[in-house]
């Protein structure tokens, strides 16, 4: 199940049974419609260890955590590692 956080604030988010272990941006970034789900910057989706290997196999359309909730992200690939700048 992946989330959207934003960079800037809410980085690496720590789920109580994912963990997410990279993140990719959605299509048109930073004007994009997907919203953190802590504050109101642009968001990022935040992938678990299965979604990073689907992300790299190909796959760019991600659920969230409900049903309605589809995401989309953009080939530019995936980042890992520390996020600069992040306030948390």
């Amino acid at each position: 199940m992946s989330i959207c956080r934003c960079i800037e604030v809410h980085c690496w988010p720590r789920g109580r049974t994912q963990e997410y272990v990279a993140y990719v941006k959605p299509v048109g970034y930073p004007d994009t419609a997907l919203i953190c789900g802590r504050c109101d910057n642009p968001g990022v989706i935040w992938l678990t260890h299965d979604e990073k290997a689907a992300y790299e196999g190909g796959k760019r359309i991600f659920e969230g955590p409900n049903r309605f909730t589809r995401m989309r992200a953009d080939d530019g690939g995936l980042h890992e590692g520390q996020v600069v700048g992040c306030l948390m």
